[in-house]
């Protein structure tokens, strides 16, 4: 389905990219970091998948880089869940992440290549906001950069002897403001929005204890300037 706003379009799971793929059916490898974006990812996905037919079921999988992330990504599959009953989910999975996050991602994929039948991964990666709207701008130019490095493609899994899955980036040409529009569009903000969390700051001061968001990082002045708000206070 074509998803299409005023700050760009992505065609989910086109009949181009199903057609690439090696299988109509199989398992999708769907990162969940717990912020918006790969919340909003998984949630189409489901959608998709309920309202199309297809034969996909999803594996999600957390990278642990704040102590809450899997607690935050279990209350996001359970509310996809409960939106598309008829979707398939193969148990949620979880590891820390560890400096540098490519050599993590790289494992990781061997891994669950070797276990399930992956079609494709994703990764909800998408366009930096504008270094203006940033009070650190030398760290949004590092964040910019980290993201950009974390765009693989396929030849990049193929290096890794993983044949034929490729990475899926539906957002990559969008900024996080096409998020946002969508989770309007899609009456998402009342349900679905106030479980994700940004806020990457692990000053527990800042954060009381990770309760609250800083306000003052990199990924939370994004999702700020995209929605208006910050991560919601508590669970």
């Amino acid at each position: 389905m074509i998803y299409k706003n005023k700050y760009g379009k992505v065609d989910l799971l086109s009949k181009q990219f199903l057609q690439s793929l090696k299988s109509n059916k199989g398992v999708i490898g769907a990162k969940l970091s717990g912020g918006s974006d790969t919340a909003l990812l998984l949630y189409l996905l489901a959608k998709e998948i309920q309202e199309r037919k297809l034969n996909f079921s999803i594996l999600p999988y957390t990278f642990l880089d704040k102590p809450d992330r899997n607690i935050v990504a279990q209350m996001i599959i359970d509310e996809v869940k409960s939106n598309f009953p008829k979707v398939s989910f193969e148990d949620h999975i979880y590891t820390k992440l560890t400096i540098p996050y490519r050599d993590v991602w790289n494992e990781y994929a061997v891994k669950l290549s070797e276990e399930y039948d992956i079609v494709f991964f994703t990764n909800a990666v998408n366009r930096p906001p504008p270094i203006e709207i940033l009070s650190n701008k030398e760290l949004g130019r590092m964040v910019a950069s980290e993201k950009a490095l974390r765009n693989y493609n396929t030849k990049d899994l193929e290096y890794l002897g993983i044949y034929n899955i490729p990475e899926y980036k539906p957002f990559e040409h969008v900024d996080k403001r096409f998020t946002a529009q969508v989770y309007e569009d899609l009456f998402l903000l009342e349900t679905l929005f106030p479980l994700t969390r940004s806020c990457l700051n692990k000053d527990t001061e800042k954060t009381d204890y990770h309760e609250k968001p800083c306000g003052e990082c990199y990924w939370c002045e994004e999702k700020f300037w995209a929605f208006g708000q910050y991560d919601a206070v508590g669970y």
